[in-house]
């Protein structure tokens, strides 16, 4: 071995054992304020951990939960385990209690097994509860028994109906048995920096990249997407994301993407006539606040068809499902979009001198 590798080697180890250390620690020290704060309760109120710490997505997917939970459990202190990027999705929320911003999924483990919580309910399957640096997964013995995982999930309903049964709260094929909306807790914050972004009257949201490239359209078909809607429309284009791909050469289009959090994203969406993007976090925003969606989809591993809403996009109220059964998102034609584009747009604000 060579002393490079060597350094190499023992590096990674003193990182990882660092980190698990760290995460143990971390474990007691929030049993430790867990039990402080159930200590000060009445012996009929009972500690209460709802665990779905990622993506932002699903996040917003499973909001129903939390007012479902809170039906369940009115008097509980209801505590939702979160990732802590993501925890301004929850902080707000007035069916949860507090917000837990998890270190990792080791803390999380610790954590629960010290039997602090009076009831968890654990909106993940195993194969998706992991830590890179302890190399550690986390089991769910529910999601297990009845065979959700990362292969099969979408064969037990839209997210939040995989979610609910993965916490045991519903039985396979059965309906969420809520309101299944679900709901985003904007503040006057978020709004007043959108105020300041001075946004035009009319204008239309895409979101062009996922954080999975086979759900993603090609950028090229996305620039002329872009320069086709602006030659054709009276809409200014608003792109919206962590980062753009598109090169695009039209005084209509602004470029928001790594420019806002999450919330305030949702604003934005929320304030626009349409929302034009893939199945990805910000389409659930959309769901959430109600703007009508054109969601460009395809097939997804080993489904071919799919659908990952509840609510309103999940019914297809006001949404459209830019789709060919079995095929990629990135096999869909200009064409076969621009057509279903047009048909959700409708004529309100098309130029009077386009062609199409």
């Amino acid at each position: 071995m060579t002393i490079e590798r060597f350094i190499q080697l023992w590096t990674h180890r003193y990182f990882k054992y660092t980190h698990i250390f760290n995460a143990h620690l971390q474990g007691y020290k929030a049993w430790f304020h867990f039990k402080l704060k159930k200590a000060g309760f009445s012996k009929r109120k009972e500690l209460i951990a709802i665990v779905r710490t990622e993506h932002f997505g699903d996040i917003v997917a499973a909001e129903p939960i939390s007012r479902y939970v809170r039906s369940l459990h009115p008097d509980s202190h209801i505590v939702w385990f979160v990732k802590p990027a993501y925890h301004e999705l929850v902080d707000h929320n007035p069916a949860i209690d507090e917000t837990f911003a998890e270190f990792c999924v080791t803390q999380r483990r610790v954590l629960l097994q010290t039997g602090v919580f009076d009831k968890v309910y654990p909106l993940q399957f195993s194969n998706n509860n992991h830590c890179a640096k302890c190399q550690v997964f986390v089991d769910n013995p529910i999601a297990e028994k009845r065979g959700i995982n990362v292969h099969t999930y979408f064969n037990f309903g839209n997210l939040l109906e995989v979610f609910a049964q993965t916490a045991d709260l519903i039985g396979e094929k059965v309906a969420f048995p809520a309101d299944d909306n679900p709901r985003l807790y904007l503040q006057e914050s978020h709004r007043q920096k959108v105020d300041t972004l001075a946004l035009p009257e009319k204008y239309i949201v895409l979101h062009c990249q996922s954080n999975y490239t086979p759900k993603d359209w090609p950028a090229a078909r996305w620039n002329q997407l872009v320069e086709w809607l602006a030659v054709n429309y009276s809409y200014h284009i608003i792109e919206i994301g962590l980062v753009s791909n598109l090169s695009v050469e039209t005084p209509v289009y602004r470029n928001l993407c790594g420019k806002l959090s999450i919330l305030e994203t949702a604003e934005v969406i929320k304030r626009a006539d349409f929302f034009i993007g893939l199945d990805s976090g910000p389409s659930h925003l959309a769901n959430a606040v109600g703007t009508n969606g054109i969601i460009l989809m395809g097939s997804l591993g080993s489904f071919p068809s799919y659908n990952p809403y509840s609510g309103k996009f999940g019914r297809q109220e006001n949404a459209v499902f830019v789709r060919k059964d079995g095929s990629p998102c990135s096999d869909l034609t200009f064409d076969f979009v621009k057509d279903k584009v047009v048909s959700a747009l409708g004529t309100g604000n098309k130029k009077e001198s386009s062609t199409f």
